[in-house]
């Protein structure tokens, strides 16, 4: 039997280091690991159940005894953006109508929704005891960022404003946009003297082929060999070495490649992966008989860079695991009723390529001007520079709550519910299109069957609720007649089956 198990815990890793990505629930974060876990919202740091235990504290692999773990849970994220470029119109300063020069061009997107609604991702442990300490190993799909949008919602709303000279055959010399409104030649308009639009800039724009379908894709996989070991009667510690692995890609942000130190990597370079490393350490006390506590942190999870993405991401395409800590308790109401409660605390502001935040209206326009007069962007916030454009996420907290009701020796009842910050303000949502992880409130329900001594079946359900937020972009000073609106928003389920196997 232990022969079979680890057959079938090399199956589900090879599974999950292969699995594709979604748009994870606390941020990027999955909200537990562990069908069980899952079914308690997360709430584990002072309450190990099974031999994913260690993706919550390592410590409390102690608690779980020996056995082997492996599941697939089904993820359901329906997320959406839209972007409205009306208040960049500048069509009656320039007296031309702005030409449709991209296909579908619209300046309001409406409400445009992704594709890819349905994600498999699999996860396995493994948990032995060997009298003074336990051993395990563990591999855990972290979370990661996904949108598919059929259509392009920058290039069709923002690319439809950058408008064209009289010059320019391509618009049968209709002068108009953005691009009419700053040239010199501009008839009655408002252009600066000083300011010439190239043709040839212009025509890059038009024909970038970048400009396609929209959307990204990241997957963080963590492999963790771990070991806990009972210090005192009822108080554990642990560690696990973080072993990880991600894999990006990003299509259709073609107008965005002028705006970085290196345009040639941008987008529609195809999937880059980097490796990396991190650790997580915890313990867990037995305070009382009814009560426990525990403490984790793990570090940053430092990782190579993204070379095909350097032009996107700062630092030229460094994209770290963010720190993350939390403290958490059990308690026994009854014999067979356990309640746990953790509150954690994700540090996004500690990897730049996160929490740079993006554009503001009058940066957008700035940057938009210098491409159109000189074909580049290099000023402050230039994509992939050190200081370059982020999504503009903050550091954010989680409470998780969760019970465990022990009905009878076969079956087992859990449900939670996890609140979290959003970490995405609502002036950076232009970036956030590409994903929208505003999700914050989370119901789970879950149960395990134990049909005999040595296997079990658990099921978890999870739902995050709706939310919606959207911003304007307003520009000031010179830009002060010019605007656009963003908005994101996003809901989930996911349904996760597990099979344990103890010996």
């Amino acid at each position: 039997m232990k022969r079979n198990a680890i057959r079938a815990l090399a199956v589900a890793m090879t599974a999950a280091l292969a699995a594709p990505a979604a748009q994870a629930t606390n941020g990027y974060f999955k909200i537990g690991y562990g069908t069980k876990n899952r079914g308690l919202a997360g709430a584990g740091v002072a309450l190990g159940t099974d031999a994913l235990a260690p993706g919550v504290n390592p410590a409390t692999l102690t608690q779980v005894g020996n056995r082997i773990d492996f599941g697939i849970e089904l993820f359901n994220p329906r997320r959406d953006g839209r972007l409205d470029a009306g208040g960049l119109d500048v069509s009656a300063a320039t007296g031309g109508a702005v030409p449709n020069l991209f296909p579908n061009a619209q300046r309001d997107s409406g409400v445009v929704k992704s594709g890819a609604t349905l994600f498999a991702i699999p996860n396995a442990g493994f948990s032995f005891n060997m009298g003074n300490m336990t051993v395990g190993l563990s591999v855990l799909a972290n979370g990661g960022m996904n949108t598919r949008y059929n259509s392009n919602i920058f290039s069709s709303s923002l690319g439809r404003s950058i408008g064209c000279t009289d010059t320019l055959a391509l618009c049968g010399g209709v002068t108009s946009g953005f691009a009419g409104m700053i040239d010199a030649n501009t008839p009655g308009g408002v252009g600066n003297a000083n300011v010439g639009v190239p043709d040839a800039i212009l025509t890059g724009l038009y024909t970038n082929p970048n400009t396609g379908t929209l959307g990204v894709n990241l997957s963080q996989v963590i492999l963790a060999p771990t070991v806990a070991m009972e210090v005192a009667d009822g108080h554990s510690i642990g560690v696990s070495l973080l072993v990880a692995a991600q894999r990006f890609r990003a299509y259709g942000l073609g107008l965005f490649q002028a705006l970085s130190t290196d345009p040639g990597n941008v987008t529609n370079q195809g999937d880059d992966e980097a490796y990396g490393a991190g650790i997580r350490i915890g313990w867990t006390g037995r305070l009382t008989d009814s009560l426990s506590v525990g403490l984790v942190a793990a570090s940053k999870i430092y990782m190579q860079e993204f070379d095909q993405y350097k032009g996107l991401f700062a630092n030229q395409g460094d994209f770290d695991v963010p720190a993350n800590f939390a403290i958490g308790l059990a308690l026994k109401v009854s014999p067979r009723t356990t309640l746990a409660l953790d509150v954690q605390r994700i540090l996004y502001s500690g990897v730049d390529s996160i929490h740079n935040p993006g554009p503001t209206a009058d940066e957008f326009f700035t940057a938009l001007t210098s491409v159109l007069t000189t074909g580049s962007y290099s000023g402050p916030g230039a994509l992939g520079s050190d200081n370059g454009w982020g999504f503009g996420w903050d550091d954010i907290t989680v409470v998780k709550l969760g019970i465990e009701h022990v009905y009878n020796d076969h079956w087992t009842f859990r449900g939670g519910i996890n609140v979290g910050g959003n970490p995405i303000d609502n002036d950076q949502n232009l970036f956030n299109i590409l994903a929208p992880g505003v999700v914050r409130k989370h119901l789970t329900l879950g149960f395990t069957y134990s049909p005999d001594d040595y296997s079990e079946v658990s099921v978890s359900y999870m739902h995050a609720f709706r939310e919606d937020q959207t911003f304007t972009y307003q520009g000031t000073g010179s830009n002060a007649a010019f605007s656009f609106d963003a908005g994101i928003g996003m809901d989930q389920n996911a349904l996760e089956v597990s099979y344990g196997m103890k010996f």
